[in-house]
């Protein structure tokens, strides 16, 4: 993919590890103007496990106020039209570090209910490349990109410590690796869980940050019933939402202390949807909507963006931000003009997304989206699932007549998002939307045939 003109120059390694070592300020007016822009000195990464498109209050959530999150929203570029191009969480991870669609890195699925899926340690990935340059590399929280192999065999310089159930409890050792980077350039991969469901699949509410099943009506881009049973398993999900939020402000807070706030980069975004009927798993927007953010005080003008992008472009932007070479590997594109202001930015018109299964049976799944429609085409009549939740709720649910997430899958579906936003209205049998849906098909086939995805023809 074409990288922005910020990147069009020679490469050199030793050059960039250079330019990462110093300042924003030792970038003179002269560099930038030849394309010699600054760098950041470091790149902090934070993930959120099943955390909704929306679920911020800077985002659009009333129900609870997710202070330290927004505060990334209100510093740096936010992306209102953000979707991951998968619904589950090996398969979007894999999407992250590589760049590529699931189909091609090949963790078409949960890596740990099927570990033939599992990334091979020598696939491309942003972390390769960080390591060859010398940056010092840190993960901690979430690992789900192999079974039974450590991050360190990835490249990864460390793997922070992480409790057993893979959630992050502390910044003690954030507030040590960065001190340990202290004249180092450095990447930090936070990978928190909290918003995931606990191993008995249920939301307790977290000691210090309760919330009331009064403040826990399900948002209305979830498209469900606004339930007692339901309200009492958001308030959960909230609950840890505010945990995770507030773990995510004691990391900025060190930042801070350490004077790194100015000179680093951090991206925030999470894996797909919450764990609720219709959302995880799914192609609907609820289900690959993310929350997405970067922020970058000494460049990036703080603002709202409302172009479509894609976890996909995630590696080649940061390895763009940084001044280093692109993957040949990757199937994004760079988001660094755009986050840079560049004129010559060109937004993206089509996106797409699949899935081929989470942990049961597989149904295979391929979608495109653009800013006001919603093409998917379903390769199986698989039933999506009811996605997450444990009451009777979820049975009573898919007798609702508006819901469907227990019935065979129509072969194709076709959504107009601007009067459905929920997408439970399918127009795919609408005469009146066949050239909409004729010119969807063909972008996807198009889609299918430019990335050699195995499932052409189908």
């Amino acid at each position: 993919m074409s990288q922005s003109k910020w990147s069009r120059r020679e490469f050199n390694r030793a050059a960039v590890l250079t330019a990462l070592s110093g300042t924003v300020a030792a970038c003179t007016e002269t560099d930038v103007q030849e394309g010699l822009r600054p760098v950041p000195r470091g790149v902090v990464l934070i993930t959120a496990d099943d955390l909704g498109w929306r679920d911020l209050s800077a985002y659009g959530l009333s129900n609870v106020l997710t202070p330290n999150l927004d505060r990334l929203v209100e510093e740096g570029v936010a992306f209102e039209r953000a979707f991951d191009v998968v619904s589950t969480c090996s398969s979007s991870r894999a999407t992250i570090v590589t760049g590529q669609y699931p189909h091609t890195h090949g963790v078409t699925g949960l890596v740990h209910r099927h570990p033939e899926l599992s990334l091979p340690v020598d696939h491309p990935t942003l972390i390769r490349e960080l390591e060859h340059a010398g940056v010092k590399t840190a993960i901690q929280g979430k690992w789900h990109l192999a079974h039974a192999i450590s991050p360190e065999e990835f490249g990864y310089g460390q793997y922070l410590p992480t409790d057993l159930d893979q959630r992050i409890r502390s910044v003690d050792a954030v507030r040590d690796f960065l001190a340990e980077t202290a004249e180092t350039p450095f990447y930090l991969e936070l990978n928190y869980m909290q918003t995931h469901r606990d191993l008995s699949g249920e939301y307790p509410q977290v000691e210090g940050f309760e919330v009331s099943t009064a403040d826990a009506s399900p948002p209305s881009w979830w498209g469900l019933p606004d339930w007692p049973a339901i309200r009492d398993e958001v308030s959960g999900y909230l609950s840890h939402l505010l945990w995770m939020d507030h773990l995510v402000g004691e990391v900025l807070d060190e930042l801070d202390r350490a004077g790194l706030t100015e000179d680093t980069l951090v991206v925030f975004i999470s894996d797909n949807g919450p764990a609720f009927p219709g959302c995880k798993t799914t192609l609907y927007d609820r289900g690959v909507g993310t929350p997405l953010m970067f922020r970058w005080p000494a460049l990036l003008e703080p603002r709202w963006s409302e172009d479509l992008v894609s976890s996909v472009d995630l590696t080649p932007t940061l390895l763009d931000l940084l001044g280093l070479p692109p993957l040949e590997s990757v199937q994004g594109r760079s988001l660094a003009a755009h986050l840079l202001l560049d004129p010559d930015w060109e937004p993206t018109t089509h996106l797409f997304a699949e899935m081929e299964r989470h942990g049961g049976d597989p149904k295979p799944t391929r979608s495109v989206r653009t800013e006001r429609y919603k093409y998917i085409r379903n390769l199986n009549d698989t039933p999506w699932g009811l996605g997450g939740g444990n009451g009777d709720w979820r049975e009573l649910l898919a007798q609702e007549p508006e819901q469907s997430f227990d019935e065979p899958r129509p072969p194709e579906e076709l959504f107009d998002l601007q009067a459905d936003p929920t997408e439970k209205n399918n127009l795919a049998e609408d005469p009146s939307m066949a050239e909409v849906l004729s010119q969807l098909r063909l972008s996807l086939e198009a889609h299918m045939v430019a990335t050699s995805d195995p499932r052409l023809g189908e």
